[in-house]
């Protein structure tokens, strides 16, 4: 029994999943793309109809062989939407995102925030969130969080984040879940950004890529890293999962040209961080670097794209040409390697880590539904739809 049930969740599942690639599809064209019978995809269907979570839209066309139209099968927008956000040590970004990712409102306000305060911080802003959804009468499905920082996102913990002064494992979704009763979930920052990549482009062919997240730091007298100006988060995705290591410690960088004068992640002095901004000879002193070792990454694991967020659209077309050049100059066999069109920067702009969030919410609640139907808001959603009809 326990197995059926198993079985039942995971086609159900991946039903939701190809409902959500495709926008609009028919319960024979998903049954064709998974391989699975007609009469498990209409029962899993139906199921999904009594929920609401999806609605029947459109006929879609018929055969070669004429005959009655297929009905087309959608997620149901109005269903419920779930909140990203990015909490920074001076800042937070959120966003209100429905199950198609289509951004309902965002919110962006200056804090000060460290792990003494940080689940304080959490529940105003999020409380705020809610209180503008329940005027626009928006049910939530399911929160997620991205921050600086070596995050087990497994067991919903923080190990370290420097910019959260945070030096002990801070529990955070032990923290968090007792004031909502919804999934929530969080990740590095950089992670969060893969998982916007992975929910909301819907290409079933990007499987292999690395996410570079750039954030420059605002100078602050009372830091006393206060020529630490950038910080670079990596994302790495291998066969369509994103890669955390053994300790979820991967994509924490550290260049391998620093030496004793180095300040921060690269080689580069307190003085030349001061002027990064400024002086195009270290900025591309700095990006050649960073190039190389973004280089050694994508020949060695064969990626098939790179995607740039954060401070890199400052730069403009010179941060493709530089990594074309080091790519290319680190590549060892004779035949090239195209890698020139798939270099890509992030659509969601400063919202990439928020927006990223809430799509790894979307995420984790296709994948695994039971997460949403034992939330709260899911079962409070399920009934009043049920009295609808």
């Amino acid at each position: 029994m326990a197995l059926f049930k198993r079985t039942k969740i995971i086609n159900r599942s991946r039903i939701m999943r190809e409902i959500w690639i495709n926008r609009e599809i028919s319960r024979v064209e998903i049954a064709r793309s998974l391989g699975l019978d007609k009469s498990t995809v209409s029962n899993n269907i139906g199921e999904l109809l009594d929920i609401g979570v999806v609605v029947e839209s459109s006929e879609g066309e018929a055969g070669p062989q004429g005959g009655r139209k297929p009905v087309n099968i959608k997620l149901n927008k109005k269903f419920g939407c779930v909140i990203g956000i990015e909490i920074r040590p001076e800042s937070y970004t959120a966003v209100v995102v429905d199950l198609e990712g289509e951004i309902l409102f965002s919110r962006y306000e200056k804090i000060r925030v460290s792990g003494e305060n940080l689940i304080e911080e959490f529940t105003k802003t999020v409380d705020l969130i809610r209180e503008e959804m329940n005027r626009k009468k928006i049910d939530l499905l399911g929160i997620g969080v991205g921050i600086s920082g070596v995050v087990n996102s497994r067991e919903g913990l923080i190990k370290y984040s420097i910019p959260l002064e945070i030096v002990d494992e801070y529990r955070f979704i032990e923290k968090a879940s007792k004031l909502y009763g919804v999934p929530i979930f969080i990740d590095n920052d950089a992670n969060a950004c893969v998982w916007g990549e992975l929910a909301f482009h819907r290409r079933k062919e990007l499987k292999d890529f690395i996410f570079l997240l750039l954030e420059l730091r605002e100078n602050d007298p009372q830091n006393s890293r206060l020529a630490d100006k950038i910080g670079v988060g990596i994302g790495l995705v291998i066969n369509g999962q994103v890669h955390y290591g053994i300790d979820y410690s991967a994509g924490e960088f550290r260049s391998i040209e620093r030496h004793e004068n180095s300040v921060g992640q690269f080689s580069l002095t307190a003085e030349e961080q001061r002027v990064v901004e400024s002086d195009a000879r270290v900025r591309a002193k700095f990006l050649h670097e960073l190039g190389r070792h973004v280089a050694l990454m994508v020949n060695t694991f064969n990626l098939s794209h790179v995607i740039l967020g954060g401070y890199f659209e400052r730069y403009d077309q010179d941060v493709f040409h530089i990594f074309e050049e080091e790519i290319r100059a680190n590549w060892p066999y004779p035949y090239p390697y195209d890698i020139d069109h798939n270099i890509w920067l992030s659509s969601f702009g400063d919202k990439a880590v928020a927006y990223g969030a809430a799509g790894m919410v979307l995420n984790k609640l296709f994948t695994d539904l039971e997460l949403m139907e034992d939330s709260n808001t899911l079962k409070t959603i399920h009934a009043d739809f049920t009295q609808e009809k």
